[in-house]
């Protein structure tokens, strides 16, 4: 979208973790061999997607490692976040799903972050220092809390305007509508209502004030 919009939008990440412990795991799904089985089944489907096709679940499911809380890699993109701002969290980010998605390495393992910092030539003693300070894990939370209190549930989302959400993997003809209805001043939920059945277009939602 900024390929497409260049400076006449400004983008800015926030990161959204789904488990900020193993023990949310524990408490969502019983133990940890099936917290691990339940997501790999997420995976899965996933991988079904285009694009998703480099997905590793076999190779995720052979590793003896419990399945990493969301807080650790999420850390690290806060982390990388601090020394080079969105453009930092962004390939952070990108990089370590691949080391999680499709090398399945454990990213919830301080050295794996450490590692992936490397590979992008950040500076690794304040990366340390950062994670190490409990700053970066706090800034996770709270970040999450926010975004629960304006009725966000899901990862990935994506806010308009500070107004408008579309949830999930959608196409980017999703964004496009609805940034087009917000220039012309249209209802977004009413012009994906009326498209819904001709194509792909998922209705956005209404989020609260940030």
């Amino acid at each position: 979208m900024k390929q497409l919009a260049g400076d006449r939008i400004r983008i800015e990440g926030r990161v959204f973790a789904l488990a900020l412990s193993p023990q949310d795991y524990v408490q969502r799904f019983g133990s940890p061999a099936r917290a691990k089985a339940e997501i790999l089944k997420q995976w899965a489907a996933a991988a079904r997607e285009p694009g998703g096709e480099r997905i590793n679940t076999d190779l995720m499911a052979s590793r003896p490692f419990p399945y990493p809380a969301s807080l650790s890699i999420l850390a690290g993109v806060k982390a990388a976040e601090q020394q080079g701002g969105f453009l930092a969290h962004g390939t952070y980010f990108e990089h370590a799903q691949e080391a999680h998605l499709i090398q399945c390495r454990n990213v919830g393992d301080r050295e794996v972050l450490l590692d992936l910092a490397q590979d992008l030539a950040l500076d690794l003693g304040q990366f340390e220092a950062d994670l190490v300070s409990g700053a970066c894990d706090r800034a996770v939370a709270a970040e999450a809390q926010a975004a629960r209190a304006r009725g966000i549930q899901s990862t990935p989302t994506v806010v308009f305007a500070d107004r408008w959400a579309l949830a999930g993997a959608v196409p980017v003809e999703n964004y496009l509508a609805l940034l087009k209805d917000l220039v012309t001043g249209q209802d977004p939920r009413d012009t994906a209502a009326t498209a819904q059945q001709a194509s792909s277009l998922r209705r956005p939602y209404r989020v609260g004030p940030p």
